[in-house]
């Protein structure tokens, strides 16, 4: 009866073993940083250098990605006692990889191979705290090439030969069916996606030579080539030749072009001479209908002249009636942008160069340089005049108390805003929307807003000219107050402030000539300027040691304002 070996026996075993793998040389010549190739999308088979005895147990086998750094490789498959272990393998090979035990070694399954996957590789088997190292090295294979008949020429048949997945750039040849070369008339290279070369060879070959044509797909760095063949049949003995299948099919159809065209033509001819006739017959029938049509369009234009003189008189006759609705209106400081510099009395307000350190209130405009009048209306007739001078830029009418303040604002009566604007010399808009676009016949130094609470119209006058500018209606309910915007300076053009007109008092040095007097008369008054209006002194709302223009007095000098 045999004893079982005794626990110092089995530890003198082990170490036995374990003294022996440690003298035993890693078995890599022949092997030792093998190429092994793997088709693309196909399964690697890496089979570790490394040789066991049998029976030896391991305690651990590791398959790796080495690294340029020590101590930095990357593992690929892990088995410790026997067991797959995944808990520092690279997120990219889990579920991809296999390894199976054969007689003498280790064999790693590689599935779904990707192009990042070529590269070294080294196997590692420990035994305790020894372990032995072996490397190989991964390429990834191009696909198998495939043949596709490109056309048909003139008898040769036009071959084109593609394949993919290949690293570095291949090259390609044909052969017949007897193996000569045939002529390659170009071939085509490119990267695809994963840095992997895309082929396509052509070629011909006649129709009456039939048999195998190969292609064959060659990497003279890793020494791998691929080949596919395409069998070429013999043409039927009663077949037509391209050029005779082509005549046969192109000269019916000519044939029927032909016939086609000439039918276009004539009719194209009758039609020009019935339209000929027609337009003959036209142009009689306006001779004769001229002298009636003449006449009838002498009144219309007569009609047309004493309508616009009626409306002409009737616009004067509604800026007059306005001006009876005069208001005294003021700006309000709580409302003006940053950049707004108004005068001590509130009645001028130009764009400075700087922000002035104001609280930012909901009431403020943060965005537009724009300012609001003090006055709120909600019911009645209102009118009051606005100085502009020789600005090229400004924009004055109505908004609705309510309107933001805050940020870019589109200016149109469905956001409370009625608006005129000058955008250049002569040119002007009413901000409708779409905006209205219009010119004047003379442009205005100082422009008119009147507004009929009641009836729900603002109108627009030129005081220069006591003409009319653009009228909008609307059904008011809600408070409205004037709105005031110098805009920007235009290259400084446009640094001339905006003047609210008000009722002038008297200066007691001041001598009224016969003439002004006679004018006064008329219902005109001389405007004078007040000179607080003019000069920053005293001011509160001048910061920034920003003055007003010097020559704007005058400009005003000799204004004159009908009386009110």
């Amino acid at each position: 009866m045999e004893r079982p070996p005794s626990p110092s026996g089995s530890w003198l075993l082990g170490c036995l073993l374990t003294l022996a793998f440690l003298q035993l040389p890693a078995q890599v010549s022949g092997d030792a940083d093998k190429f092994y190739l793997a088709p693309l999308g196909g399964t690697a088979e890496l089979p570790c250098p490394l040789l066991l005895w049998p029976g030896m147990v391991l305690s651990e086998v590791r398959w790796q990605r080495p690294a340029h750094l020590p101590h930095t490789a990357q593992a690929v498959h892990v088995l410790q006692d026997g067991q797959d272990s995944d808990g520092d393998l690279m997120p990219e090979y889990k579920g991809r990889t296999e390894l199976v035990r054969d007689a003498n070694s280790y064999t790693l399954y590689i599935r779904n191979v990707r192009l990042e996957d070529r590269g070294p590789y080294q196997c590692q088997f420990r035994v305790g705290n020894q372990s032995r190292e072996g490397n190989v090295t991964l390429q990834v294979a191009g696909s198998d090439p495939f043949i596709h008949v490109e056309g048909y020429d003139a008898g040769w048949i036009q071959l084109a030969c593609r394949s993919m997945g290949w690293f570095p750039k291949p090259w390609t040849e044909w052969r017949d069916a007897e193996g000569r070369l045939l002529l390659s008339l170009s071939e085509d290279h490119s990267l695809d996606e994963t840095g992997l070369f895309r082929t396509a060879a052509f070629s011909r070959v006649r129709d009456s030579a039939p048999g195998n044509v190969s292609c064959t797909v060659r990497n003279e760095v890793l020494g791998q080539e691929k080949t596919t063949f395409m069998v070429i049949g013999a043409p039927a003995p009663t077949s037509l030749s391209s050029p005779e299948v082509a005549l046969s099919v192109v000269l019916p159809i000519l044939g029927l072009l032909i016939l086609l065209g000439i039918w276009v033509i004539c009719k194209q001819k009758r039609s020009k001479e019935k339209l000929l006739y027609e337009q003959v017959m036209e142009v009689e029938n306006l001779l004769e209908d001229h002298a009636k049509e003449k006449g009838r369009l002498h009144k219309a234009l007569k009609k047309l002249r004493k309508e616009l003189k009626l409306k002409r008189a009737a616009a004067n006759a509604g800026w007059r009636r306005a001006r009876l609705h005069f208001v005294v209106v003021t700006l309000d400081p709580d409302t003006a942008h940053p950049k707004l510099i108004l005068s001590e009395d509130r009645r001028c307000v130009r764009l400075g160069d700087k922000k002035r350190p104001v609280p930012d209130t909901p009431q403020r405009f943060d965005f537009v340089v724009s300012v609001l009048g003090s006055e709120c209306f909600t019911t009645g007739c209102h009118y009051w005049e606005v100085y502009v001078g020789e600005k090229t830029k400004w924009i004055l009418g109505v908004c609705s108390e309510s309107v933001s303040r805050k940020g870019k604002v589109t200016a149109s009566p469905a956001n409370g805003h009625w608006l005129v604007r000058q955008s250049r010399r002569n040119e002007y808009e009413a901000l409708t929307s779409p905006q209205t676009y219009f010119r004047l016949k003379e442009s205005p130094k100082c422009v008119g807003v009147f507004l009929d609470y009641e009836a729900g119209v603002i109108s627009f006058y030129n005081v220069t000219d006591k003409s009319h500018i653009f009228t909008f209606t609307h059904s008011f309910s809600s408070p409205l107050r004037p709105f005031f915007e110098p805009c920007l300076h235009d290259e400084g053009r446009n640094t001339a402030p905006l003047i609210i007109c008000t009722e002038l008092q008297k200066s007691e040095a001041s001598i009224v000539t016969k003439q002004e007097e006679k004018s006064q008369a008329n219902g005109d008054v001389s405007l004078k300027v007040n000179p607080s209006l003019l000069s920053p002194q005293g001011s509160e709302l001048l910061p920034f040691n920003d003055t007003w223009p010097s020559n704007l007095s005058p400009a005003l000098q000799g204004f004159k304002a009908p009386s009110l």
